[in-house]
């Protein structure tokens, strides 16, 4: 597993979702089960301003393996307002021969 190649997939999806691009994420297939306006709606039934973590702080990421080094979930716990939040953003990232994916599977309280 190379944690810094989950980081390099994480972290435009993260910034995508502080910027409010919902329908980007959605259009490059990111979004797994939700539309863009399902995403906004998850965002913003939390309340707050979703704000850019510092780089230090993608070290937290919780990467469970799950099946033989080619898929990882993810937990990820989005800054809010400036500050860490319980509201977490979970996905999943496949590796394949040709190319590495990520998809959002939940952004929900922990």
């Amino acid at each position: 597993m190379d944690v810094q190649q989950i980081i390099s997939m994480l972290k435009p999806l993260v910034e995508n979702l502080v910027e409010g691009e919902y329908q980007l994420i959605q259009l490059t297939g990111r979004s797994g089960p939700y539309t863009s306006e399902e995403l906004k709606e998850l965002v913003e039934e939390y309340g707050g301003k979703l704000t850019i973590p510092p780089d230090e702080d993608y070290k937290n990421i919780n990467i469970i393996e799950v099946e033989e080094e080619s898929e990882y979930f993810i937990e990820y716990e989005l800054w809010v307002d400036g500050e860490k939040s319980d509201l977490t953003l979970s996905c999943t990232i496949r590796f394949t021969e040709d190319e590495v994916r990520i998809m959002i599977e939940n952004i929900h309280v922990l």
